[in-house]
């Protein structure tokens, strides 16, 4: 089944279609939000489950085409941003400036490949969280969780060559701190168009 099937059959209330998008999504979703909740579980736990049930309750409303994983990972991204607003009632942020919401690497994110020695994986990581926000989230969702430039841009609220300009400057960044081979090896090549 595609997925424009999937989210039609969910429009038209299909309990299990909503069941399965929450089964197919549910792990990337609490991936996405731990990074931008900065792992904070309750948090990332309740804004999915609010998520869901919001989705669930204005199905009749909502787009018709839609790509399932950018449109939940943009959702998501809004609610934590608004869960983390409620948290800092004095110091609030400034609702323009969603890129306020950080993502930060760790040792774990690359435990899968042996095929770089630790001093070069812990340079990486620090490399990689010296970026901006902008840049270290565009990276995330590009080589974490394989989504293409039109996706990134709508979760982001980006245009699609802001997108690119952002990883562009990101893998300079890397490069001039001469850590793009290690990257590299991590991910494979670079695909920046």
């Amino acid at each position: 089944m595609s997925q424009s099937e999937l989210w039609q059959r969910f429009q038209k209330s299909d309990k299990n279609a909503l069941s399965e998008i929450f089964l197919q999504y549910y792990d990337d979703l609490f991936r996405y939000g731990l990074r931008l909740s900065k792992g904070n579980d309750n948090i990332t736990k309740d804004c999915i489950q609010d998520l869901f049930l919001k989705l669930w309750k204005n199905r009749a409303n909502l787009s018709n085409a839609i790509s399932i994983k950018p449109y939940l990972f943009k959702a998501l991204r809004h609610h934590i941003f608004d869960s983390l607003d409620l948290h800092k009632p004095f110091n609030p942020i400034d609702n323009d400036d969603i890129s306020t919401l950080e993502i930060e690497y760790s040792h774990e994110d690359f435990l899968i490949s042996s095929q770089i020695d630790d001093d070069k994986r812990k340079k990486v990581i620090l490399v990689l969280n010296q970026l901006s926000p902008r840049q270290r989230e565009a990276i995330y969702l590009r080589y974490f969780e394989n989504l293409d430039f039109n996706s990134i841009a709508q979760i982001m609220n980006m245009n699609i060559q802001s997108v690119r300009n952002t990883m562009a400057r990101g893998i300079q960044s890397m490069r001039e701190l001469y850590i793009l081979e290690a990257f590299c090896i991590l991910f494979g090549n670079l695909q920046l168009t």
